[in-house]
């Protein structure tokens, strides 16, 4: 053992000492602090506060860290003291220890009292998708009350996700060594969904691995001191309100203050690192070669056998994440083990695609990247998933993403539009991101053609066709449904435009076929759609109401609770939909005051609506889009104004006169 980490080690039985012989040397040393906590416009509405969280951390030279937090948690109202009762500390056992340490609750009344933390339950943690073995710890406290507090201090050793496979020695303590052996990283988010008086962050490493930081989405105080061993980086920040959680809200890490660090020098490094320990893990042996030549058979050009690839491996490598032994988390496993199991994480996904494609002879490597949210410049890990870059002869990359592919035609999904990544390749390759999509990229046409007859009942059809990302949504919303209910569901979505409407047929394109857009028709009749009386005859636009059946599988944005919004939206994919009617009247029928052509929105999410009549054919037109990934609160009445528009739209009512 070093002469460093018997200084950290040291450090840190220090700690746990010193917080120990606090509690018994004083009554309550937190007493103005909690009495403190509770009063003013910071904890209005809530029930939880958090007095302070803090948190140190000792790294090791290997990049072994030690993790000490200490936080105070206030019941504000008797709903978070319920919340409170029982503590749950998640961890992953392959690669990280973890102990609760103290547990002291705090009364009201100024008493205190120890709870036992050895009667911790250790279970393994729900799971869906994902089966990892992760567990937690669960510690049942007292029945608490309003204005009780509890103290919670615990111990972690090692790093937080299992990140790429490489060979561990036996030693427990080698076990937890993060894969990138000698580095650091963090990414530390001032802010959740209780509000927070005060949280500091120490990191303490040695003078001969300095890290680099950022402070991103706002302010944090920070610090830099040293010793003759050690650098101490501090940061910290006071009264921070609570976060509401909103539909389509980004990661917080893209709006919440953030610090990210790294000891790593820059990407081309942490590329390079990457390509390293999965480039043989991910070459094919005879068989995955064999198997990619059979699934290529009869396609001619590079670009086909891409395609080809991508689209077995998304439709036969099942997405579920069953543990395949050391290093899960974003540990690359070989394409064999993926052809045997046709399972596994996005992980496992992309590297069934990169054997596959290695085996055909292309020039192609794993890369990082993170739905969802942005990697910063600070080379930190700030990845939740797996792709795949294919190297071209002019030395570009054309980058897929099979995870995303089941039952979609693009070979990388427009909702990971401006998405940063990282590849590892052996020269090195800084952060790089997908470009934009335009709005008509992702096309959903909604197209009526009905015969309204003079006694109100109208006969016709609905045809539903899409582009790219539209097309994805509208193919899996039949593809996922089970199909001995499928003709429920269009029943459902035709009752939309009138209770009684019946589906009187329908027909699809191949829903398989994946290098054709798909197409459904739907026929449908509705008896006593109009109201006739005398010699008008009033209806309601069957489209528009039709569109409100299914507005996921259509792609509108249509989860609005409030008409402010407090976080960013993240729309995931910019999008255009198209709702078109034309509707054959009776002889001699005109509309009557029809409404004026209206655009409502603007450069962020626009609708355009349109009703005409020429002769007997009786026309409406909406045009609704969405035009950017991540819309700022200030922009958000455009997008809810958009959708809002084709709402309002299918609530009004057409008065068709004879003889006018």
């Amino acid at each position: 053992m070093t002469g460093l980490t018997k200084t950290l080690i040291a450090g840190i039985l220090l700690v746990l000492l010193l917080s120990a012989w606090t509690v018994c040397a004083q009554e309550d040393p937190y007493r103005d602090l909690i009495d403190g906590v509770g009063e003013g416009e910071l904890y209005e509405n809530a029930d939880v506060a958090v007095v302070f969280d803090s948190t140190m951390i000792l790294v090791e030279d290997t990049g072994l860290s030690h993790v000490v937090s200490h936080r105070l948690i206030k019941a504000l109202t008797w709903t978070g003291a319920r919340r409170t009762t029982a503590l749950r500390f998640n961890y992953d056992p392959a690669s990280n220890v973890f102990e609760p340490r103290k547990v002291v609750v705090h009364r009201k009344d100024g008493s205190m009292f120890d709870v036992d933390v050895e009667n911790a339950l250790d279970h393994p943690q729900p799971q869906r998708m994902i089966y990892w073995g992760t567990r937690m710890k669960v510690l049942e406290l007292p029945r608490l009350d309003a204005g009780d507090a509890v103290e919670i201090v615990t111990y972690k050793k090692g790093f937080q996700i299992a990140y790429l496979e490489e060979e561990l020695a036996a030693d427990d303590e080698e076990r937890y060594i993060p894969p990138m052996r000698g580095h650091y990283y963090d990414s530390i988010i001032f802010g959740g969904s209780n509000p927070i008086r005060e949280k500091v962050y120490e990191m303490k490493i040695s003078r001969d691995i300095p890290a680099q930081y950022r402070v991103y989405n706002g302010e944090v105080f920070s610090s830099l001191t040293f010793d003759d061993d050690l650098l101490v980086y501090t940061f910290w920040k006071y009264d921070m309100p609570s976060v509401v959680h909103e539909p389509r809200q980004p990661g917080t890490s893209d709006f919440l203050p953030k610090v990210v660090l790294a000891t790593v020098t820059d990407w081309p490094e942490k590329s390079r690192w990457f390509f390293e320990v999965n480039n043989e893990v991910l070459m094919p042996d005879g068989v995955v070669t064999r198997k990619a030549e059979e699934i290529v058979k009869g396609m001619k050009t590079d670009d086909e056998k891409i395609e080809e690839i991508l689209h077995w491996t998304a439709q036969n490598i099942r997405y579920s994440g069953i543990s395949m032994g050391e290093g899960e988390g974003y540990t690359l496993h070989s394409g064999m083990m993926s052809l045997n199991d046709r399972c596994g994480v996005c992980k496992d996904i992309a590297g069934m695609s990169v054997a596959l494609l290695r085996g055909l002879g292309f020039t192609v490597y794993p890369a990082m990247t993170m739905a969802g949210s942005r990697v910063e410049m600070i080379p930190a890990d700030q990845f939740n998933h797996c792709v795949v870059a294919i190297k071209r002869d002019d030395g570009s990359y054309k980058m897929i993403d099979p995870t995303w592919a089941p039952y979609a035609m693009d070979v990388w999904s427009p909702a990971e539009a401006e998405q940063h990544y990282v590849i590892g390749s052996p020269e090195g390759e800084d952060r790089m991101a997908i470009r934009t999509f335009a709005p008509e990229e992702n096309l959903t046409m909604i197209d009526l053609k009905g015969n309204l007859k003079a006694n109100g009942d109208l006969e016709g059809t609905i045809t539903l066709e899409a582009r790219h990302y539209g097309d994805a949504r509208l193919r899996r919303g039949v593809a996922y449904h089970p199909a001995e209910d499928l003709q429920n569901m269009f029943a459902d979505w035709v009752s939309y435009i009138a209770p009684n409407a019946v589906v009187t047929g329908t027909k699809q394109t191949d829903i398989d076929d994946l290098y054709k857009p798909y197409v459904l028709t739907i026929s449908f009749s509705a008896a006593g759609y109009a109201l006739k009386a005398e010699d008008r005859l009033i209806f309601a636009p069957a489209a528009a109401n039709f569109a409100q059946s299914s507005p996921r599988a259509f792609d509108f944005i249509y989860e609005f609770r409030s008409d402010e919004r407090q976080n960013p939206l993240h729309t995931w994919n910019t999008r255009n939909v198209t709702i078109t009617e034309t509707i054959k009247v009776p002889k001699g029928y005109k509309i009557i005051d029809p409404p004026d052509t209206e655009e409502q929105g603007g450069e962020m999410g626009s609708c355009y609506t349109e009703v005409t009549q020429k002769g007997r054919t009786l026309k409406t037109k909406i045009d609704y889009k969405v035009s950017q990934r991540s819309i700022p609160t200030e922009y958000y009445s455009e997008v809810k104004g958009a959708y809002d528009t084709v709402k309002d739209f299918a609530d009004k009512t057409w008065l068709l006169k004879k003889g006018s």
